[in-house]
C-alpha cells in the first residue's frame, strides 16, 4: 500500500494485457474442432451416435478427475521460468500431436478405442494448458479496472476468432467439401487450428515474459507446507465465492456448450431456416455489435460497479433476448426467414442481441477467477491459483460434459439413432423443437442457475477493496520477514 492508505495496485503495460490475453484464445479454438468429434467418432471410428456421445461425456470425466492431480504438480512445480509458461507450452504441444492423431494421422484404424486413447491424450493436454492459462490473469494484474480489460481483449478475440472460423467454414470449407462433414474437410480445419493457436501462444509468452511477473516469488503464500488434496477440499468446502461461481459457471457453460455444438448449427439453419449459408452471412454482424458491446458497455460496467452486479446485469439481459428469439421462431414460418426481407431483420436484430449479450456476461464472468484466488489468500493465507482454476474445472467439467450426451440424446429422440442431422434434411416439428430446445432452451436454463448463485456470491466491489488492501499488507509482511 502507499503511504496514505491508497491500496498500490500491480498494474501492466496495455500491450502486455493485450499480448497476453490471447492465451484465453487458444482453448476456444480447439473447442470449435472438437465439437466434430461425434461426426468422426461416428463416420470414421465406428460407433453409434449415442455411444460417440456417451465417449465424449466420459471423456470429460476423466477430464474432471486430471484436473485435480495436475494441479497439485503445478502446485509445487518450480522452475526458473515459473509457472504459466512451461505448463501453457506442454499442454499446447500436447493438444496439437492429439489432434493431428485424432483428424489425420489415425482415421484409417477405424476402432472405437483407438479413438478413446487419443481424445483422452487430448484431455491431458487440454487440462495441462488450462491450467498454465487460467495462473495468467492472476499474475499479470490485482487492478479491479485492468483485470475487465484483460478480459475484453480475450472475448475480442474470441469473437473474431470464432466468427471468422465461422465464415471460413461456412462459405470456403463446406462448399469446398461439398457441404458435407468428413476427413477431408476436418484435416483442412485441424492444420489451421494448430497454426492459428501456435501463433497465440508465442504472443502470450513474450507479454508474460516482458511482464516478469512468471516468477518463483509470485507464487508463495503465507503457509510453506505443500499443497495437498486436503487443502484443495478445504478450498471447495470454506470458499463460498468459489463454490458459487461453480454452480453460476457450469450451469452456463451446459447451456452454451450444448447450442454450439456443430449439429445444433446444422439443425438451426441448415433445417429450420434451410439456408446453412446464412449463417457465414450472419457472422461479421454479429462480431461488430459484440465487439461494441463488450468494449463500450460490458467491461467498463465490471470496472466501475464490479464483477457480481455486472453479470448479474447481463446474465439478465442474455436471458430477455433468448426469451424473444423464441417467440419469434415460434410464430413465423421459419423456411421464410431468408427470403422475407422483415422477417430477415428481425432475426438478426435478435440474433445478435443474443450474441452480445452472451458474450458481454463471458467477459464480466472470467475476471472473478482472479478475485476469488485473492479471496482465498484473504481467507487462508494460501495463494494457490492451479488449485482454485483446477476446482472451478473439476465441478465445470462434470456437469458440461453432459453437452454432448444432451445433444445425442436428444437428436436420438427425434429419428437420428445411427447419424447425425445434415444440413439437407426435411423440416418436422419434432425436428424443429429439439432444435429450439438444444440451442435456446439449455442456455436460458443455465443462465437462470447463475442468478440464483448469484444472490449467495460475496464478492462486491466493496469486499474485493477490502481484500486487495488487506493482501496488500500481508505481502509487504512476507517480503520484510525474507
Amino acid at each position: 500500500m502507499s503511504e496514505n492508505g491508497a491500496i498500490q495496485y500491480n498494474r501492466r503495460k496495455g500491450w502486455e494485457l493485450a499480448f497476453a490475453a490471447c492465451a484465453n484464445t487458444v482453448p476456444t479454438l480447439f473447442v470449435i474442432l472438437m465439437t466434430f468429434t461425434t461426426y468422426i467418432g461416428t463416420g470414421v471410428y465406428g460407433a453409434t451416435t449415442v455411444l460417440a456421445g456417451t465417449i465424449v461425456t466420459g471423456s470429460r470425466i476423466f477430464d474432471g478427475i486430471t484436473d485435480p492431480l495436475i494441479a497439485l504438480f503445478a502446485e509445487r512445480l518450480e522452475t526458473r521460468f515459473g509457472r504459466a509458461r512451461p505448463l501453457m507450452l506442454l499442454g499446447w504441444l500436447t493438444i496439437a500431436v492429439s489432434v493431428i492423431l485424432m483428424f489425420v494421422l489415425c482415421p484409417g484404424a477405424g476402432q472405437v478405442w483407438v479413438f478413446i486413447l487419443i481424445y483422452m491424450l487430448y484431455i491431458i493436454g487440454y487440462t495441462i494448458y488450462g491450467i498454465g492459462m487460467q495462473l495468467v490473469p492472476a499474475i499479470m494484474t490485482n487492478d479491479p479496472k485492468q483485470r475487465p480489460i484483460y478480459n475484453r481483449w480475450t472475448t475480442t478475440y474470441t469473437t473474431i476468432v470464432s466468427n471468422c472460423l465461422s465464415i471460413v467454414l461456412a462459405a470456403t470449407l463446406m462448399p469446398k467439401h461439398n457441404f458435407k462433414y468428413g476427413l477431408p474437410l476436418f484435416k483442412d480445419l485441424t492444420f489451421l487450428l494448430i497454426g492459428l493457436s501456435g501463433v497465440m501462444v508465442a504472443l502470450s509468452v513474450i507479454a508474460i515474459t516482458h511482464a516478469k511477473v512468471d516468477v518463483p516469488t509470485t507464487y508463495v503464500g503465507k503457509t510453506k507446507q505443500r499443497t495437498s488434496f486436503r487443502d484443495m477440499w478445504d478450498v471447495l468446502r470454506h470458499n463460498r465465492a468459489l463454490q458459487m461461481y461453480i454452480i453460476a459457471g457450469a450451469s452456463d457453460k451446459l447451456g452454451l456448450q450444448t447450442a454450439s455444438q456443430s449439429a445444433i448449427n446444422v439443425m438451426v439453419f441448415g433445417i429450420v431456416i434451410g439456408n446453412y449459408k446464412f449463417m457465414s452471412s450472419l457472422s461479421m454482424v454479429n462480431m461488430i455489435v459484440t465487439l461494441i458491446m463488450v468494449n463500450f458497455f460490458a467491461s467498463r460496467l465490471a470496472g466501475n460497479k464490479g464483477m457480481k452486479r455486472a453479470l448479474v446485469t447481463w446474465t439478465w439481459a442474455s436471458m430477455v433476448a433468448l426469451a424473444a428469439m423464441f417467440f419469434f421462431m415460434a410464430c413465423v414460418d421459419t423456411l421464410s426467414i431468408t427470403t422475407s426481407g422483415v422477417l430477415t431483420i428481425v432475426f438478426i436484430v435478435l440474433y445478435c442481441a443474443m450474441g452480445a449479450t452472451k458474450m458481454a456476461t463471458s467477459c464480466v464472468s472470467h475476471p472473478c477467477v482472479p478475485d476469488i484466488i485473492d479471496y482465498e489468500f484473504y481467507r487462508s493465507g494460501r495463494y494457490v491459483p492451479s488449485v482454485i482454476g483446477a476446482a472451478y474445472s473439476f465441478m465445470d467439467k462434470m456437469v458440461s460434459s453432459l453437452a454432448s450426451t444432451v445433444v445425442a440424446l436428444v437428436v436420438a429422440l427425434v429419428g437420428y439413432t445411427s447419424t447425425m442431422p445434415q444440413a439437407t434434411d426435411p423440416l418436422t416439428t419434432p425436428v424443429f423443437y429439439a432444435a429450439m430446445f438444444l440451442w435456446l432452451g439449455m442456455p436460458f436454463l443455465g443462465y437462470l442457475c447463475t442468478i440464483i448463485a448469484m444472490k449467495f456470491y460475496p464478492l462486491t466491489k466493496e469486499k474485493m477493496e477490502e481484500i486487495q488492501k488487506a493482501n496488500a499488507e500481508t505481502r509487504a509482511s512476507l517480503k520484510a520477514e525474507k
